[in-house]
């Protein structure tokens, strides 16, 4: 089973802030910038099984990302939100994940909906 990263609440990035993740060369800024722990923290979901660390040091153990490093300060990114839910919902083929967790990480993502103060779509899950 995965691990969905705890809910937490993080700094906004303007709410027009545009969403562009590809590679990983911004999880490599992450990384380099907070650790893995701010790695964790940037998605919505990882593997634990991935690696022996926690959390784990394997960049494909990542799923779901929707925070980046903004000014040096890791943001939670309006987009990247929307980019991730459509995805845990089904869009784009889905996401491979238990689907024991696939709750956790919806919830997770909606609690940042209310902090751009919008409303999540249903869960589809």
């Amino acid at each position: 089973m995965g691990t969905s990263t705890a809910p937490h609440r993080s700094p906004t990035a303007p709410k027009d802030r545009d969403w562009d993740w590809s590679g990983t060369d911004k999880l490599d800024q992450i990384r380099e910038h907070g650790g893995w722990d701010a790695v964790a923290n940037a998605h919505a979901w990882y593997d634990p099984s991935a690696d022996e660390h926690d959390p784990p040091r394997e960049k494909g153990a990542y799923k779901l990302p929707h925070h980046e490093l903004v000014n040096g300060q890791l943001r939670v990114v309006w987009r990247g939100v929307v980019a991730a839910m459509t995805v845990i919902n089904g869009a784009r083929g889905g996401v491979d994940m238990p689907d024991a967790d696939r709750r956790k990480v919806y919830d997770h993502l909606a609690r940042h909906y209310e902090e751009f103060d919008e409303q999540p779509p249903d869960f589809s899950g």
